[in-house]
């Protein structure tokens, strides 16, 4: 598997997942822009590659802002002329409650970076992907939660069903041009702030989740980046439109 001479754009990649993905596609060959809001953490992503006789720089980006996007893809075409790669990997989830609890504020943030954010993102990436002739791979960060639902937590689990909608969308959109998007559906995931924010602050909360994994455990940032990885790379090549779960046979219960 390898991506040695592609350019990726990694969103999120600041920490968790974006951070792993960052650091595989770097290892697998590609060059790596590191972006996220906290430019300080991205820095330290480019600096770990570097370190291992990669390339890669570091921006800031909040996914909200369009204009922050746009700017963000142009830094890329800049650096090194062209995008192979996309990783959308920011998001958050806030609503650890049932529906009737969650407030307006909540879902507005939450819609505004998992939603519009990927939708932002994929816009400019894909944009780019067209004007240098066509070609390229985006993936987008679901979640297992884009497959199913949960009782709690129903506009993380909206968040993720729109992703996925997004998601085939957009494959089905620009197959043609030999642009393939995907997206990886995780279970829990060490290693994330997410999850390592909920087991701290919600103690409990995630064990269920946990139990339900057939696996016995759940997954490791590593191993949702060598499928992001994969997923870029020409392995991949007649994959488009899917949506792959990394649930340890989760859904197949």
């Amino acid at each position: 598997m390898t991506l040695k001479d592609k350019v990726a754009l990694v969103v999120g990649g600041s920490s968790g997942i974006g951070r792993g993905a960052a650091l595989a596609l770097a290892a697998a060959g590609a060059r790596v822009v590191v972006a996220a809001r906290r430019e300080a953490e991205c820095r330290g992503v480019a600096d770990a590659i570097r370190a291992s006789g990669g390339e890669a720089v570091a921006a800031r980006v909040d996914v909200a802002v369009p204009g922050d996007i746009e700017a963000l893809v142009a830094t890329a075409v800049e650096r090194w002329g062209r995008l192979d790669c996309a990783v959308n990997s920011a998001g958050i989830s806030e609503d650890f409650m049932p529906i009737a609890d969650a407030d307006d504020a909540t879902f507005d943030r939450m819609m505004a970076v998992n939603v519009k954010g990927t939708f932002l993102c994929m816009k400019h990436e894909i944009r780019q992907m067209v004007r240098q002739g066509g070609g390229g791979s985006v993936v987008n960060l679901s979640s297992i939660l884009g497959h199913v639902a949960t009782p709690s937590g129903a506009i993380y689990v909206a968040t993720k069903h729109a992703v996925e909608g997004l998601t085939k969308s957009a494959a089905l959109c620009y197959a043609k041009q030999g642009i393939r998007v995907n997206a990886v559906a995780p279970t829990v995931v060490t290693g994330t702030e997410m999850v390592d924010q909920m087991m701290r602050d919600h103690p409990g909360l995630m064990d269920p989740y946990i139990a339900d994994i057939p696996a016995g455990r759940p997954a490791r940032v590593e191993e949702v980046a060598r499928v992001i990885t994969w997923l870029c790379s020409d392995d991949a090549a007649f994959v488009n439109g899917h949506s792959l779960p990394v649930d340890g046979g989760q859904l197949s219960k």
